[in-house]
């Protein structure tokens, strides 16, 4: 008789995460600005951070989307398949490298959880996270 192996349950971390084109270590907290909410959603999930940060084509930060802000636009409306753009906050907070120190500082606050550090040309470097 064939002893039968017993599968593994599918679970959520097991689903494909997005990868845009930016620094491998930086991966599971960027997202596209053209992707859609429920691969942000997914890749918050990843990270557990509760946020992710949003680049254009050209590493550029555009904005962030956090869990809450994703969840708004549902309770509004809009679908699982609206682009990030669209639903994104523009305004958020980014540092570059010579603010590094102080970022960490915000980190501590409990309020922000992701601070992309960006160059000059607002280009992502890096992203600091709490904890």
């Amino acid at each position: 008789m064939k002893k039968l192996e017993k599968q593994p349950k599918p679970s959520r971390s097991r689903v494909p995460r997005p990868e845009p084109e930016t620094a491998a270590s930086c991966a599971k907290y960027v997202v596209l600005d053209t992707d859609s909410v429920q691969t942000a959603l997914l890749s918050i999930d990843y990270n557990e951070h509760r946020t992710v940060v949003v680049t254009n084509a050209d590493n550029v930060v555009v904005g962030v989307l956090s869990d809450g802000d994703a969840r708004k636009s549902l309770l509004d409306g809009r679908l699982l398949s609206t682009p990030v753009h669209r639903v994104m906050n523009t305004d958020f907070v980014s540092v570059g490298l010579e603010d590094v120190a102080k970022a960490r500082e915000l980190l501590t606050q409990g309020h922000i959880f992701v601070i992309p550090v960006v160059d000059s040309q607002g280009a992502l470097l890096e992203i600091l996270t709490s904890a």
